[in-house]
This record gives structure tokens, sequence and C-alpha cells, in this order.
């Protein structure tokens, strides 16, 4: 396992679970957005944002990374 940034972990191809890649192939459609939750149990939940964007998760961090001083303040 590599992790490239604190933010991003990139798995080799021999990494990743059989399950996971089958899952992955019936999403191909470029880029995707997931939820991933850890249940009280260890079990590992993804699901499938298809309705999001990814454009808007760019879009959203740039605004965010704009505001970031003023929005500080408010907390």
């Amino acid at each position: 396992m590599e992790t490239s940034l604190p933010e991003i972990l990139s798995l080799p191809t021999d990494a990743v679970p059989p399950s996971l890649d089958a899952w992955l192939q019936t999403h191909e459609s470029g880029a995707l957005l997931v939820s991933l939750e850890r249940l009280p149990d260890g079990t590992l939940v993804l699901q499938s944002l298809p309705d999001v964007d990814p454009a808007l998760v760019s879009q959203i961090r740039k605004v965010l990374a704009q505001h970031a001083d003023t929005l500080r303040r408010l907390t």
C-alpha cells in the first residue's frame, strides 16, 4: 500500500480486493465520488454517490480555500 499525499490513498492493482474491483467495474464512468464508513463492528462500507458531480467537490474546495480566513474567524 502506497500513500502519496495524506488525502490520497493509492493501491497497486494486486492489493485491490476482488469484491472492490468488481464493484468498481460496475461503476466505470471515470471519476466516482464514494462515501466510506467504518461501522462499529469493523465492516467497511463504500457507497457510490452517482448524483454528485466530482467537479462540484473541486469547486467547493476552491471556494472554501478562498474564504478560509473568514470561515476560521466565524468559529
